[in-house]
């Protein structure tokens, strides 16, 4: 098991990716917090792993919020005596062509992927300073890079993770916490699912692959895996792309 003994939270863990990355997690060995805005959604995912109760939680976390980050963190800790592990996934999107974007949209959207992602980075590492180190990874998206139609919002919001990974990785490499991400294409999830519906919405998804076809939860869950393990230890400050060659056709 190659996270045995360690103690990761992860947000936005009760569906969708979030919820295969810390179910895997369980079954490598750790002890994983399965924190959600959707405290329900939450409790479920984390009892569908199978996992005796005592090797997990599910918690409620509103990433925008400063206090109920801290709140989870020290939920953490009481629980498990530590945290080695950060997963920052929670995320939101508002699919509007650009003319149509309120100032609402754009608050709410970066509240939670970028705000969201600084807030939980910044208290996890607190906690990972005074412990001699920990693995901290962000789930970013090839809009931080890429030009997509109607997703300015969104793109800008996973712009600023990429760059805070560069940048927390450089403040905090000589703590020993190491700052990745994984940039997604497009993934079926509970966000993607309505859309990739249209059978015509999936095959030009599907086209833009060098693997013509879209990706699934469990395509994200191996380099999370990887990126937590000691395996890739002298990793840190990296943005890797997992989209089926969609980010250099």
């Amino acid at each position: 098991m190659r996270l045995k003994d360690k103690v990761a939270l992860v947000t936005g863990a009760g569906s969708g990716m979030g919820a295969a990355i810390a179910q895997r997690y369980l079954k490598e060995g750790a002890q994983v917090v399965f924190a959600d805005i959707n405290i329900e959604s939450a409790q479920r995912a984390a009892q569908e792993s199978g996992a005796s109760e005592d090797m997990w939680l599910a918690t409620y976390i509103n990433v925008g919020s400063q206090v109920d980050v801290k709140n989870c963190v020290e939920q953490t800790v009481q629980k498990f005596g530590k945290l080695d592990i950060l997963v920052a996934n929670a995320g939101i999107t508002i699919r509007k062509p650009f003319l149509e974007l309120t100032e609402e949209d754009y608050d709410r959207v970066m509240q939670v992927n970028a705000k969201g992602v600084f807030l939980c980075s910044q208290e996890a590492a607190r906690v990972m300073s005074t412990q001699g180190g920990g693995a901290i990874i962000h789930i970013s998206s090839t809009t931080s890079i890429l030009a997509e139609p109607n997703t300015v919002e969104y793109g800008a919001s996973k712009g600023a993770v990429a760059a805070m990974t560069r940048h927390m990785a450089s403040d905090l490499g000589g703590m020993k916490i190491r700052v990745n991400a994984i940039a997604p294409g497009t993934i079926r999830t509970n966000l993607t699912g309505a859309r990739l519906a249209d059978q015509g919405v999936m095959e030009r998804e599907s086209s833009l692959t060098m693997l013509n076809r879209v990706g699934e939860t469990g395509d994200i869950v191996g380099p999370a895996v990887f990126l937590a393990s000691d395996e890739s230890s002298f990793i840190t400050g990296t943005h890797i792309f997992v989209d089926g060659g969609y980010s250099v056709k």
